[in-house]
């Protein structure tokens, strides 16, 4: 059984806040694509994805010495902005029994059955070419945005 949801808000309209959680809850792949501004739902999910320790080195001079001291910080993996803010082309899986994973996401133009959908698109889409012309402009601004976080 696979359930796609916008938003969380889309799923409690269908089953209600109880029953949203238990499906939540319940699911063992869960995959947050971005485009979400719910911050109650944003921070469980940053809270999920959970904290690092990094950690920091300081040192200090002193009557002829040098002292060197390390601190261990805890910071928050991805913040409710970052998720907010998360770009196209990425996604958050949580998947039981793993660690969740920032993944880059492979759009259909791109992947192997790329001219069976395009053909569907061209046969059942009374606007087609608009269609595959908006897709291809979305892949291009993709990749762009991909190639200047590998500059940056």
């Amino acid at each position: 059984l696979m359930t796609i949801l916008q938003s969380w808000s889309q799923g409690v309209e269908v089953w209600g806040e109880s029953g949203m959680k238990k499906l939540w809850s319940a699911s063992n792949v869960k995959v947050y694509g971005g485009g979400v501004s719910e911050a109650a739902f944003l921070e469980d999910l940053s809270r999920t994805i959970g904290d690092y320790d990094r950690l920091a080195t300081s040192s200090s001079y002193g009557r002829g010495q040098r002292t060197v001291s390390q601190q261990l910080h805890r910071e928050r993996i991805l913040d409710v902005a970052d998720l907010a803010a998360m770009p196209k082309g990425r996604a958050v899986v949580v998947a039981s029994g793993s660690r969740p994973t920032l993944i880059r996401t492979q759009p259909w133009m791109t992947g192997p059955h790329a001219d069976e959908v395009r053909a569907s698109i061209a046969a059942h889409d009374p606007q087609a070419e608009r269609t595959i012309r908006e897709a291809e402009t979305e892949v291009a601004t993709v990749e762009a945005t991909v190639e200047a976080e590998g500059a940056s």
